[in-house]
């Protein structure tokens, strides 16, 4: 049969490369269409609960597609100007739906003290009703003593921690505008409301979050858009001595495909220039070189070709397509052409020599592409789509690839490999001759020290780990991640949350209540925030109306210069024992602020430069001001309709859901933290997803998925090769350096601490699948020539430089930034040498012992 196959292809050659050639050009047209998509949740099943709410969620809320602009300086008034300047001119932008950048003035101010907690509330009224400075240091000094000292409560010190620091910040500048007269309604408005600007404590840090008119799902517009944007604002940046930094689901995707595809191209280009180097070292000839390189080319494109057809878009797994079809694909162009070399050295011409191709090891090349595809395709059996995707493009990739070294490269061969050729000498043919000598002569020994060493590494094969912290595989260097860390350190919060959709605003407001609860939470971004229940506002209101009794006291118009004084020094002990508190809950935010307001001298300076008529200057203005506002606070009960549009667009949905998005306290991919956090969340309302919940179930699944696929890999295998070398002991012989290779590798990632991730872990099936091939082609040669000095002097150096081909393949994906690529590539290099080196001396030692062979 396969003779017949070549007769046609030596017969029709010219049809063939013309065929070829087309299929080529078409395949290339599809190609330019080929997208990437670097998503987590596209690998996971569409009806997984998760992804069918984030879906859910995407399709319903604009605010779910968010864009956080970090703008960073060294000055405040400079970071304040540009957040008060620049967002408003993306309003008009057709990519921009709405735009965060400031408190809601009008609506905080008149309805602000609805939303602060009843306790919280009772604590706050004393410091409202203040109508002096040193009446509102008293009182504030009363709710540091109350709330943190007296009881020593370090616990609540680092729960209250984003508020202890808001305060230390506005009391730095109160006293300083105190003292020099400039305290004003700004100032009030700051204190009633918070900050207007959302602005770290160390004042280093501003963002604005931006909500996204273009769906994550069009990659291309998320790409060009978050390109413009960043354009845009590195140059207005400029203008306002800051710099600027985004962060966000689009522009973290933007990133990764962004760097995929520079990583995909680099490791493709130097895997092909790589090939091309160690065809020229290996057979010392130039034009064949060149000749190998053809083919493989053409299968690759042609299987990106059927990929664009079959999916659209290449995933994070199928992204590494290029450089993994390159090391596997050329073994078929090497050991055709070593082959061939040998036959044209021995006198046949181009005719007889492919014939004898086709005769000798077709069978074999054959057998082991099938084995290889059989690495792959157990993958498209997967309940897993990321599996099953990686498994039909590259099981694809394999069959054509070998389609183009069994057609097209014989008929290249017609065409330029009839020229007679020079051999030379080259004594590095024989290597494996000398290297078998003594594996066969001390066959026992060998296999002694195999077992030996495979025992010791397999003591720790079961202490093998997974990696859970997403940020480890993506690659380094890239801003929108760090940004996204310098968030949770400054602000403690990232962009990586949870969801949970309710139906029903009670709905809502019951799990705000369960939430706010919750250790691990940081931060809730819910409409029950703005609109609490009825019974808690008229809880609220109760307090409210207390406290708008005190605004009718007026002003104090005099200054008590040793009552201010007494209070001042009392406020510095205090936030000393603040520092101590927070030192001993480990908070060293706190602390820091703390050291650092004592250190400045602020209070110290005060006291030593009193100026009487500034600070009843400053003390008129501010608690008129601040008199005004409470007077002027809504005292009724406010509903779903009092919420301003702007409030309201970012928790209703097109469907009238509402969403609460929730922030978690820490660094979510801190293992033991995100089983907390993902835990308690679940405890509140399991319909929840978010980023890491998805990425974790992607390692889940990979974890369950990856072992079936591991076992039905091995059986499949088992099969073909009982069915191809028709001898369970020939079967079981080239099998097994495979099975020992996965055991050792286990072991060295036991040891070593290297661990899977949810890129790499896809590896272990396939080695079994591409390591196989060497002993297949070993055992073809063998039981054909009967003679293992022989098979090595052919086989032996065909299996070598299949070896390192796909070694430097696989090795250039270690130089990509993509961290996930790095580490895939690490293991299938370590994979595929461990089993060549196996295959060699374990295999060998084998047949010698079973065979009963022997040398003098």
């Amino acid at each position: 049969m396969l003779e017949k196959l070549g007769k046609f292809i030596i017969k029709k050659y010219r049809l063939v490369l013309f065929v070829s050639f087309i299929i080529t050009i078409i395949s290339i047209f599809f190609i330019s269409k080929l997208k990437m998509n670097m998503q987590f949740m596209d690998l996971l099943p569409k009806n997984d609960n998760s992804v069918v709410i984030y879906k859910k969620a995407l399709k319903n809320f604009d605010s779910l597609d968010s864009i956080i602009v970090g703008v960073r300086g060294d000055n405040k008034e400079n970071i304040e100007n540009f957040l008060n300047d620049i967002p408003k001119t993306l309003k008009d932008w057709s990519e921009v739906k709405n735009i965060n950048y400031t408190q809601n003035d009008e609506f905080m101010l008149k309805n602000g003290l609805i939303t602060i907690k009843e306790k919280d509330l009772k604590d706050l009224a004393p410091i409202l009703s203040s109508s002096s400075i040193t009446e509102f240091l008293k009182t504030t000094n009363d709710n540091f003593e109350k709330t943190y000292i007296n009881s020593s409560d370090s616990e609540k010190v680092s729960e209250d921690s984003n508020k202890i620091i808001y305060l230390l910040n506005f009391l730095k500048d109160f006293l300083i505008k105190t003292n020099n007269g400039s305290l004003d309604t700004t100032d009030a408005k700051r204190f009633f409301r918070g900050d207007k600007y959302f602005i770290s404590p160390d004042n280093t840090l501003g963002i604005f979050i931006l909500k996204s008119a273009i769906s994550i799902d069009d990659i291309v517009g998320v790409t060009n858009f978050v390109n413009k944007l960043e354009d845009y604002l590195n140059t207005q940046a400029k203008k306002y001595n800051v710099s600027i930094a985004l962060t966000g689901s689009q522009v973290i995707s933007r990133d990764e495909m962004v760097v995929s595809t520079k990583d995909m191209n680099l490791t493709s280009t130097l895997s092909i220039i790589l090939m091309f180097l160690l065809f020229i070292i290996s057979f010392r000839l130039i034009r064949y070189s060149i000749l190998a390189i053809v083919p493989l080319v053409m299968g690759i494109i042609w299987s990106m070709g059927i990929t664009y057809l079959l999916f659209g878009t290449l995933n994070m797994l199928t992204a590494m397509m290029g450089a993994i079809l390159i090391g596997l694909g050329i073994d078929y162009s090497i050991h055709i052409l070593s082959v061939f070399l040998d036959e044209k050295k021995s006198g046949e011409n181009v005719e007889e020599s492919l014939l004898n191709v086709y005769k000798k090891i077709m069978k074999g090349i054959i057998t082991g592409s099938i084995t290889t595809s059989i690495g792959f395709i157990m993958f498209g059996f997967s309940k897993f789509p990321g599996f099953k995707e990686f498994g039909i493009v590259l099981g694809v990739g394999i069959i054509c690839t070998l389609l183009a070294a069994l057609f097209t490269l014989p008929a290249l061969l017609m065409v330029f490999g009839k020229k007679n050729i020079k051999f030379k000498n080259n004594k590095n043919i024989y290597i494996l001759e000398k290297l078998e000598k003594p594996i066969i002569k001390h066959k026992y020994i060998t296999l002694s020290v195999i077992i030996i060493i495979v025992a010791l590494l397999s003591i720790k094969s079961t202490k093998f780990e997974f990696e859970k912290d997403m940020m480890k595989i993506e690659a380094k260097g890239l801003k929108s991640i760090a940004l996204n860390k310098e968030i949770i350190k400054k602000f403690d919060f990232t962009s990586d949350n949870s969801i949970i959709i309710n139906k029903t605003l009670k709905e809502s407001e019951e799990d705000y209540e369960k939430l706010d609860n919750l250790d691990s939470v940081g931060e809730i971004s819910s409409i029950a925030q703005y609109l609490p229940s009825i019974e808690k506002q008229n809880k609220r209101l109760a307090i409210i109306k207390e406290i708008k009794k005190s605004a009718i006291k007026k002003v104090d118009n005099t200054i008590y210069k040793d009552e201010l004084i007494e209070e001042l020094e009392r406020l510095e002990n205090n936030i000393i024992e603040l520092s101590d508190l927070s030192y001993v809950s480990g908070d060293i935010k706190i602390t820091d602020k703390c050291d650092e307001f004592i250190d400045s001298n602020i209070i110290q300076d005060f006291i030593e430069n009193l100026n009487l008529d500034n600070i009843k200057k400053s003390q008129i203005n501010f608690f008129t001001s601040l008199k005004n506002i409470i007077s002027n606070h809504n005292e009724n009960i406010i509903t779903l309709k009092d919420i301003p549009d702007s409030i309201k667009n970012d928790f209703i949905g097109k469907n009238n859901e509402f969403i609460t998005t929730i922030y978690p306290k820490n660094d979510l991919w801190n293992e033991d933290f995100q089983k907390k956090f993902l835990t308690e969340i679940d405890s509140v309302n399991p319909n929840n997803s978010g980023t890491a919940k998805i990425f974790i179930k992607v390692v889940e699944a990979e974890k369950t998925e990856g072992k079936k696929v591991l076992i039905y890999t091995v059986i499949a295998i088992f099969i073909v090769l009982l069915i191809d070398l028709k001898s369970f002991k020939y079967a079981t012989f080239a099998l097994l350096p495979m099975l020992v290779t996965i055991l050792a590798i286990l072991g060295i990632m036991g040891w070593t601490g290297f661990k899977f991730d949810v890129v790499n872990v896809i590896g272990i099936p396939l080695i079994i699948g591409i390591g196989v091939d060497d002993g297949v082609h070993l055992i073809h040669r063998y039981l054909h020539e009967k003679d293992l000095l022989i098979t090595f002097r052919s086989t032996g150096k065909a299996i070598t430089l299949t070896t390192l081909s796909t070694v430097f393949a696989f090795g250039t994906l270690m130089l990509a930034k993509y961290r996930g690529f790095v580490g895939f590539g690490f293991l299938l290099s370590l994979g595929v040498t461990l089993a060549y080196l196996f295959t060699i001396f374990l295999l060998v030692s084998l047949i010698a012992i079973f065979n009963k062979i022997t040398l003098k």
